[in-house]
């Protein structure tokens, strides 16, 4: 839908189990040497105990430092289920969180209402290990989507889709059957706008070292019960998440080969004939190169550790508003949208330095948002520091990354004839804005001023 290719911006919220120990959002993989991503050696209770296990297969299936930071901080036999009664949310407040992200500029939400270790953040009847019934005793996501939707913003799931650090049944089809049930609970009780599955292709193969694909994990059928039971289905997205299939036309956009993941064929190893599913791209805290047609979101987070709070990190390693800001105008230049994330603490607060570069980023699209929301990709997407957005034929933006100084001299326009330019602004300062076109490219000259404290729209008018 137009919404979500005009939105281009949203916050992704990774909060869970997982914020108790504080150090990683694959905690439980990292520390416990039955717990994997793909199937487990065992299930339940999950603690930092070799067991019976061999020197070498204990030591490949845990990152030593989070065993070693589990067996100091909780100890050896501590199971991960002992961290729920710890996870209160005691000061969680929904419309503190929805009121940031409106501050910060976003369109949209998406929240991790289940991650790989399998606990709900909503009141589910497939599973006891739930927030209504366990840890918070709260409907987590129900809260956020009242009041994300009082903001007037789109509201997304998270859900794993193809993968499990917790289930030992997975990925058999009992697994799968549970997993389809828990993702329609979610859309038959809060509707959401965007169906956000995780990952691309299952971790565990055929025979043939395949992906199982998304007929084993029943996602055609899953996919359609989203849309079929959303109250306006063609105002509805889901990501690509679900595992791939076959594609039969060599033209698809979605067939991987001509897909924002085509480079990464050859390493792996799949046939080129299979295709993605859903209705955009999710590259994953990746710089993409070039302009795609099909709708793509980056997802990345301010932490460049984890997705989850890591109580480790300095303020100083997030992510800088500089940072955010030309991350944003690069994927938007490119025809994407950018999903930010944020690891809220178990006690529901946001990290005050995650807050101010929210609130950075906010304050730079209020003064610059109209180079960035309802846009589209140029011809090219940008040269040295400059990237490029437009509105129809009647508006390019040339963003720069740095202050010019005293001119901008764009050399992608030196072709243009000076008939074709109407006027030329600076977003966020007063009036129009001196130019020529030389050989060397059109040359603006700056305001004395810097309008804002990061990226600069220069508003090219025909």
């Amino acid at each position: 839908p137009q919404w979500f290719t005009d939105a281009k911006f949203g916050i992704f919220i990774h909060w869970g189990v997982y914020a108790v120990p504080a150090y990683h959002e694959w905690y439980l993989v990292f520390y416990s040497p039955k717990a994997r991503y793909g199937k487990n050696l065992g299930g339940p209770p999950y603690t930092a105990a070799q067991g019976d296990l061999s020197d070498s297969l204990f030591n490949v299936n845990i990152r030593k430092d989070a065993n070693e930071y589990h067996r100091t901080n909780f100890g050896v036999d501590f199971d991960y289920d002992e961290f729920i009664p710890m996870f209160k949310a005691e000061n969680y407040d929904p419309e503190s969180w929805a009121e940031l992200f409106k501050k910060a500029g976003a369109r949209y939400v998406v929240f991790t209402a289940k991650h790989g270790e399998e606990f709900a953040m909503w009141p589910s009847k497939f599973t006891p290990r739930n927030a209504w019934d366990m840890g918070p005793r709260r409907d987590l996501a129900g809260e956020l989507v009242k009041a994300v939707r009082a903001e007037d913003m789109k509201m997304g799931f998270y859900h794993n889709t193809t993968y499990s650090f917790w289930d030992e049944r997975f990925p058999n089809k009992e697994w799968v059957e549970y997993m389809n049930n828990s993702i329609k609970e979610l859309i038959d009780m809060y509707h959401p706008d965007i169906l956000w599955g995780d990952v691309l292709f299952s971790p565990e193969r055929t025979e043939q070292r395949m992906p199982l694909g998304a007929e084993h994990f029943n996602s055609l059928e899953l996919l359609a019960y989203f849309y079929n039971h959303s109250p306006d289905p063609s105002q509805v997205v889901a990501n690509d998440r679900f595992d791939l299939v076959k594609s039969v036309n060599p033209d698809s956009k979605k067939r991987i080969s001509n897909s924002i993941y085509r480079h990464e064929v050859n390493r792996w190893r799949f046939d080129e004939d299979l295709a993605i599913l859903g209705d955009f791209q999710t590259p994953e805290r990746r710089k993409v190169e070039e302009i795609f047609e099909f709708p793509w979101e980056c997802c990345d987070a301010l932490d460049p550790t984890s997705w989850g709070f890591n109580k480790r990190l300095p303020d100083d390693k997030y992510m800088s508003t500089d940072q955010l800001v030309d991350h944003l105008v690069d994927i938007v230049s490119k025809g994407g949208n950018l999903l930010i994330n944020v690891g809220p603490r178990a006690d529901g607060t946001i990290p005050e330095a995650q807050q101010e570069r929210l609130e950075g980023i906010g304050k730079w699209l209020g003064i610059n948002g109209e180079a960035i929301y309802g846009t589209r990709h140029w011809e090219k997407f940008g040269e040295d520091n400059i990237r490029f957005t437009s509105k129809g034929d009647k508006v390019l933006y040339a963003v720069s990354l740095d202050w010019p100084g005293e001119k901008l001299t764009i050399k992608s326009l030196k072709g243009w004839d000076k008939s074709r330019i109407n006027c030329i602004k600076l977003l966020g300062a007063q009036g129009e804005l001196k130019w020529e076109l030389k050989d060397e490219g059109l040359i603006i000259q700056c305001p004395a001023e810097k309008p804002c404290e990061h990226a600069f729209a220069f508003k090219i008018e025909q």
